[in-house]
């Protein structure tokens, strides 16, 4: 009773408060809408203003043109009219530089940057938005040194004069700055009948008690704008009276009432407490039902009660969730039909008497309601209940995904999980068994290591998901080409061993290889449109010929692979003593060339290019030699394979681009110069940093530097290599295609990487004297050339008849032996006409 009287007054009040509130918002509204009104016509005016003075013919030209102060202030056109006429204290032309080239302050005239007299850097934002509006007159209120503004900006444009020309320049641009001093806003306000208008609320005029002041917020570009003025207050009268005749009235009612109610609420005191000690033991009891039935329904287990009989009396929610069956389809049905192959030991427990009160099984099976196998771990317990009969109940936990992954982890430790091959261990497992049978059977043990040829651009090209996909076919085709008692395995990336442990002639051996071959040799149809073809090497070791242990085994068949690859027309290859040696001499060679680098053996030679329109040599390219102290000089296919694979190409690399920047800037300062660059440095980190040192140290001009490379370059890691490029173009560098038209890149890495120019094979040069195909080639190579705006190079030119006919063909450059032989720095020509 009392809650409800104090409600009803409580509900009469803020009814009341509700009322004069909402008289006091729509009054605070109607003057919020008439100041922004006020504010938009006072915005709407400057930016007419502003139109009419900067969309004129003689404005464009006594302003943007060219600055005419006589024009401007002399003759009023812009002076200080719009100061006292309007109240503008700020008038400027900004010129398209950013530079402020006339202004009027408060009527006068002073030249000052405008932003430098704003007191905030809004410029460049005008421009901005100039930009987008094509110049069009635009309007902004903003903060500026604590007050607010409006700013309106537009073009200087001819207008309607059709005398005055508009040029293509950027444009000048004309300011109009009004500020909304506390003076401007008290007028404002008072055309509308709105008084003391004001800036922040926070001002003295806010502050003050004796009246309300009302807000509204105005959008500026630094965020909401607050202007205060002094509210009508509609709704202070009306709770004045009203507010203290309700209070009153309330606390009476409230007195009477609560007398009436003392004595009422003694008696159901005691009352209450006997219903709360009830409700306690009955909501205790629900929620230990709960946590039993959230518990069951959660668990990863099922749950489930059997008889005497050890038929199924309950079973829990979880069942068909877990093994897919309908619980009606198993309550009174036998346990034991559940799990049938554990039903013995169930039986035996269930009929001992002696026996454990647990019974615990793990991995009982069953099957699923489609046949299929699936296990489980049951726990059962024997209870006794009241009356002196006993029930037994149990929980099942389903282990068919950790049986699984169990079998799956097992698999994989001893297989490839891509191709499903056997793996390192199980290679190695397989390979010791046979070596023991071995004694027993009298036969050859045959191992043999297979790489693929021509993978890598399958990845490189078609992605790794085809590359995946090959390999699975690969390990297919492999497999077919091998008995039941033979063994293949991958080993990683591209490279498969196969065990032929029953061998009695090397014509088996070969036989298999050939099947290999002939296997792998044929098209694979893994793109759409596109027959893909690799190759295969191999490399054979036997037992107990070339050793009796199966890690030299490995080794020995792994030695010579690399001796097969040497060779792309040898497809397999047998060990011999040799290679060891060989891979002796080739370490020797690695040490020799690891101190040739620190001990500077190298030489530098350097081959002219002839340039067909200047008519002379400028240019030339530098190769290195190797002065060898025992071998003597070798020439760059003796040794540059070598620094690749060892990773010592960075440092002779290095040396080469120091020592030749080095001489043409001290011997031959007006000559271009190309070095070769290796494809293995732009797959190492350091080529752009030995680039810039070679430059800094040597003092060469970046744009006389050319760098080589083949355009096989771009299939491995294009986008590693494509940002490199580009770093060593902004240095200036120029690159140019080496040995192009051998290589497997398309025509669209022409457009995509950043070359300079292209040189053309010299295969392709020396037939064009006797061959109308090869004068074709060349031709349609060098169109190709300039269609790409690349400088064409022809290497090989060894006949002035095939220097003829490059010139004829607009080739631009030429490089050959009848141009000039790699010599010595100091024999070079430097003026030699052709």
């Amino acid at each position: 009773m009392i809650l409800m009287i104090v409600v009803m007054f409580i509900v009469a009040i803020t009814a009341t408060w509700r009322v004069a509130s909402q008289q006091n918002e729509r009054a605070d509204l109607r003057s919020g809408q008439l100041l922004k009104t006020a504010l938009d016509n006072r915005t709407a005016t400057l930016r007419d203003h502003l139109a009419d003075y900067a969309d004129w013919g003689e404005a464009y030209l006594n302003l943007h043109q060219r600055m005419n102060i006589q024009w401007a202030w002399d003759g009023q056109n812009l002076g200080d009219s719009l100061y006292k006429l309007f109240q503008y204290e700020g008038v400027f032309v900004i010129s398209p530089t950013g530079q402020t080239t006339y202004s009027v302050l408060n009527g006068q005239r002073q030249l000052e940057p405008f932003e430098t007299w704003l007191g905030a850097q809004v410029l460049k934002r005008l421009q901005n938005e100039l930009a987008l509006s094509k110049g069009a007159p635009l309007t902004r209120i903003m903060m500026a040194n604590g007050e607010p503004v409006i700013i309106g900006a537009a073009w200087i444009k001819t207008g309607s004069d059709a005398s005055v020309r508009q040029t293509a320049d950027n444009s000048t641009v004309m300011i109009f700055v009004d500020k909304l001093t506390p003076q401007k806003l008290v007028q404002m306000g008072h055309k509308y009948a709105i008084e003391q208008v004001s800036f922040k609320p926070s001002n003295p005029l806010a502050q003050a008690a004796d009246y309300r002041v009302g807000m509204v917020n105005i959008p500026t570009d630094e965020g909401d704008m607050t202007l205060g003025w002094r509210s009508d207050d509609p709704g202070g009268a009306l709770l004045k009276w009203q507010f203290p005749l309700l209070l009153g009235m309330g606390i009476i009612t409230l007195l009477f009432i609560a007398a009436v109610l003392r004595s009422v609420l003694a008696k159901a005191r005691s009352n209450d407490r006997n219903v709360w000690l009830l409700k306690q033991s009955q909501r205790a009891l629900a929620a230990s039902e709960r946590r039993f039935r959230d518990v069951a329904e959660a668990t990863t287990d099922w749950i489930w009660e059997m008889d005497e009989h050890l038929q199924l009396a309950w079973i829990s929610d979880r069942f068909p969730a877990i093994t897919g069956y309908p619980t009606r389809q198993w309550l009174g049905r036998s346990v034991t039909a559940f799990v049938p192959q554990s039903a013995t030991a169930i039986k035996e427990w269930f009929t001992d008497p002696a026996a454990d009160t647990v019974f615990t099984r793990k991995n009982c099976a069953y099957l699923s309601p489609e046949g299929q196998g699936r296990y489980c771990n049951i726990v059962i317990k024997r209870v006794d209940v009241s009356g002196g009969a006993t029930t037994f109940r149990g929980t099942a936990t389903d282990v068919t995904a950790e049986l699984e992954a169990q079998e799956r982890v097992k698999f994989l430790s001893f297989h490839d999980e891509l191709t499903g091959l056997p793996n390192r261990i199980s290679l190695k497992d397989f390979l010791e068994s046979k070596l023991r049978e071995h004694p027993y059977s009298g036969n050859q043990i045959a191992v043999i290591t297979l790489d693929l040829d021509k993978f890598k651009p399958v990845n490189d090209l078609f992605g790794h998901a085809t590359g995946d996909k090959l390999l699975k076919q690969v390990a297919h085709r492999l497999a077919g080409c091998i008995s039941k008692n033979d063994q293949v395995s991958r080993h990683g990336g591209d490279e498969f061993v196969i065990i032929l442990p029953d061998i009695q002639h090397r014509a088996e051996v070969d036989a298999v290889c050939k099947n290999i071959t002939a296997a792998l040799s044929a098209p694979f149809e893994l793109v759409d449109n596109n027959d893909i073809f690799i190759g295969v090497s191999m490399g054979i070791a036997l037992y107990p010929n070339d050793t009796q242990t199966p890690w030299d085994l490995m080794r020995f068949s792994d030695i010579a692979l690399y001796e097969a690859k040497k060779d792309e027309h040898t497809r397999w290859i047998y060990f011999n003593q040799n290679m060891i040696e060989q891979i002796i001499q080739r370490r020797e060679m690695e040490n020799d060339l690891r101190c040739a680098i620190s001990e500077n053996q190298f030489l530098l030679y350097y081959q002219p290019r002839y340039d067909f329109r200047q008519s002379r040599i400028h240019a030339v390219e530098a190769l290195v030699r190797w002065e060898h102290p025992t071998l003597g000089l070798l020439m760059p296919d003796q040794f540059i394979p070598l620094a690749e694979s060892s990773g010592l190409i960075m440092g002779l690399s290095r040396w080469v681009l120091l020592n030749a920047c080095k001489d043409i800037n001290e011997s031959l300062p007006a000559m271009t110069l190309s070095v070769n660059i290796s494809a293995v440095e732009f797959l190492n980190p350091g080529l752009v940093e030995r680039v810039k040192e070679a430059l800094e140290v040597s003092g060469l001009p970046a744009a006389q530097l050319e760098l080589e490379v083949t355009e096989n370059v771009t299939l491995s890691q294009p986008e590693r290599v494509l940002h490199i490029m580009h770093e060593l173009k902004t240095l200036g560098v120029r690159f140019l295609i080496d040995d192009f038209g051998t290589g497997y890149s398309s025509l669209n890495y022409l457009r995509t990487f950043p070359f300079d120019g292209i040189k053309l094979d010299k295969s392709f040069i020396f037939a064009m004297e006797s061959s109308d195909n090869a004068r074709d080639v060349i031709e349609n190579m060098i169109n190709l050339g300039k269609s790409y705006s690349l400088n064409v190079t022809a290497e090989g030119v060894e006949t002035s008849g095939q220097l003829s006919m490059l010139e004829k063909f607009k080739c631009d450059e030429a490089q050959g032996y009848y141009i000039g032989r790699p010599v010595p720095l100091e024999k070079i020509p430097q003026n030699k006409m052709m």
